[in-house]
């Protein structure tokens, strides 16, 4: 009797459902372990992987089994309390490791602050734009592993069969085995942080929650020189926060210009062509055109607030937490101007909101209906910003205009598709490397199709200022919040890397009374907040208030910088090389040249030598407006 209630509480299914789940697991993990192995099977890395994958593939399942085994143990006469939670929280965690490996193969990030502030904050999930065959698939594929681990409890629970009496003999040794696993990865890896052995170190983030085991200090003590690069920046804290950093202080502007500024989503350097963009290439010809211009980030949250702030994406949490809006809007408000300001996206997702517009009353900026497609949006917003022109004002303007039709999966009417074939929509769900290698024209035409149709937005609204006679009395910037990637280096869409084709966007400035210019030198959205402030009379040194510099007086410079959610990089024209945040992840990150091409070791020891200086000033600038006010000078 003793025996049966001990039995009863120790049930075997959990041990036998827990192995089956793991089985499983490794078919869902698998994605992890292949990209570790991408066109190097014989590789040093083989050990490490063989040891990880099965490790973690049984590690990602044990907080599903440690509450069931607890509850069963609590409840042992109610047997479907413990099969329940076991086969709820085991689905779960298989759809936590599905979307993951998703996001992981096409960005190369894991599920993190980004993705989870994607769902949580409102209008995060409807900037996706997913179509219905997207949620489809999504459902199809819950079903799927709610089905099989149904299946797999089955089996676990009510078929005493020798895979249950065989586990119950053999639990020491399928630990041992494990053990045995967990050692041999862990010291795979910190041999390979001794050696600097990047095979292992890159491909080890491969796997979501990945644990570091490091033989560093060992390896000092016994007289090995480890060779590494853990330098990092702590993210800002909003409670030193001190922007600007003194006063700022402003000439009256006697002619005060309008400004109209349009921003493309995900619009990058080489869509400005006169095939795709023929009204912004007219407008390019006949202003200043900056060909070599990068975005301050490689998502819309770091390129929207570079521009508007002049600071690095590194401070946005800290400006977000406390409301501060931009020195530029102030001035502008400071200066009476009249506001229109347009998203066909929402202005909650990034939360603009709170920065950006933190200080703008809600009757001043507006936001599509959202039961339109985004290209109608689009023409919805430019309707009402041609009529708001068109109505004129005794007061200056500014009319901000936001383009969601170049997001993915990129929209436009059929007149507009000037690239064809096309697929009629894209389903996420069904994306991955081999998909997209195999797909990437067409998509790519929608793509060009959806700049063509923004572009056509823009022709309207420049035309309208002509027909008002206002061309010669506003400043117009029309760019890209940051860019998008074709598989050219390995990745599709944006937020991933620092690559050409994410970061190097188009740039015009249309300045009143200024001849046309074609620019090559390296500038950056940390300029344009600078530009406008010039231009609005702001004087003395604008290191007050912004890490870029005026787009009107050209210094020559060294570096620019880009940042993501997790790092920065400094981009130079002959070098990038990124800086995470803090001490996580991306550790082992080569610098490249400007084409994104690796660098050899003696390469690279010359260029980092050269921009030394640069990489630790921008380091020092990614938390200067937290320390304080300084003494920065003002002549």
């Amino acid at each position: 009797m003793f025996y049966s209630q001990h039995n009863h509480v120790h049930q075997p299914w959990i041990k036998a459902f827990l192995l089956l789940s793991w089985c499983h697991m490794l078919l869902m993990t698998r994605p992890y372990f292949i990209l570790g192995f991408e066109g190097d099977w014989l590789s040093a890395n083989v050990l490490f992987h063989l040891a990880a994958w099965p490790l973690y593939s049984l590690l990602y399942l044990l907080p599903a089994f440690i509450t069931a085994w607890l509850l069963q143990s609590l409840c042992p006469h109610r047997q479907w309390i413990g099969k329940s939670i076991a086969l709820l929280l085991s689905v779960l965690c298989m759809l936590f490791i599905w979307s993951d490996s998703l996001v992981f193969g096409l960005y190369s990030f894991h599920v993190n602050r980004f993705v989870l502030n994607l769902v949580m904050t409102e209008g995060g999930i409807d900037s996706l734009n997913s179509s219905a065959g997207t949620w489809f698939s999504v459902g199809m594929e819950v079903a799927r592993v709610f089905a099989i681990q149904c299946l797999l409890l089955f089996i676990a629970g009510y078929r005493h069969s020798f895979l249950v009496r065989h586990l119950e003999f053999r639990t020491t040794r399928i630990t041992l085995f494990f053990f045995s696993l967990f050692c041999v990865q862990g010291v795979s890896y910190g041999i390979g942080d001794v050696t600097n052995d990047a095979g292992v170190l890159e491909h080890a983030y491969n796997y979501p929650f990945f644990q570091k085991i490091r033989f560093r200090s060992i390896a000092a003590k016994l007289g090995y020189e480890t060779n590494h690069r853990d330098r990092f920046i702590q993210p800002p804290d909003s409670s030193r926060l001190q922007y600007p950093l003194n006063d700022v202080k402003f000439n009256d502007v006697v002619d005060t210009p309008n400004i109209v500024w349009l921003v493309a989503e995900s619009m990058r350097w080489d869509q400005l062509t006169p095939e795709t963009m023929p009204n912004t290439w007219a407008l390019a010809r006949d202003s200043w055109h900056y060909r070599n211009h990068y975005s301050s980030g490689n998502g819309t949250r770091e390129g929207m607030f570079g521009m508007f702030y002049g600071l690095y994406g590194s401070y946005w949490d800290s400006f977000l937490h406390a409301r501060q809006s931009p020195l530029l809007m102030n001035r502008l408000q400071d200066l009476g101007y009249a506001f229109n300001l347009r998203t066909g996206a929402r202005f909650t997702y990034p939360e603009f909101k709170d920065t950006i517009l933190a200080n703008m009353p809600p009757s001043t900026y507006f936001e599509a209906d959202e039961s339109l497609s985004p290209w109608q949006r689009d023409a919805e917003n430019t309707a009402e910003l041609i009529r708001f022109i068109q109505e004129g004002s005794d007061r200056p303007f500014m009319a901000f205009q936001f383009f969601e039709s170049t997001h993915a999966p990129y929209f436009f009417p059929e007149e507009h598709a000037i690239r064809k074939p096309y697929p009629e929509s894209l389903n996420y769900a069904e994306f991955s490397k081999v998909y997209l290698d195999e797909n990437i024209a067409g998509i790519l035409n929608r793509y060009r199709n959806a700049g063509n149709w923004v572009d056509h937005q823009i022709g309207m609204i420049i035309d309208a200022l002509k027909e008002q006679g206002l061309q010669d009395d506003t400043i117009i910037i029309v760019t890209g919040d940051h860019g998008e990637e074709f598989m050219e280096k390995g990745n599709w869409g944006h937020n991933s890397t620092f690559v050409e084709e994410q970061t190097h966007v188009p740039f015009i400035l249309h300045k009143p009374g200024s001849q046309p210019k074609s620019i090559s030198a390296l500038t950056s959205h940390l300029d344009v907040a600078t530009t406008l402030l010039d231009l609005l009379g702001a004087y003395g040194n604008s290191a007050n208030y912004s890490l870029g510099m005026s787009l009107l007086d050209m210094k020559p410079r060294d570096s620019i910088t880009i940042s993501d959610w997790h790092s920065i990089a400094v981009v130079t024209n002959d070098m990038k090389i990124r800086i995470p945040y803090i001490n996580t992840g991306f550790n082992n990150w080569m610098p490249t040249d400007n084409n994104d091409k690796a660098l050899n070791s003696q390469r690279t020891g010359e260029l980092l030598g050269r921009y030394q200086e640069a990489i630790t000033q921008v380091m020092e600038k990614s938390s200067l407006f937290t320390r304080g006010p300084l003494n920065t000078g003002t002549d």
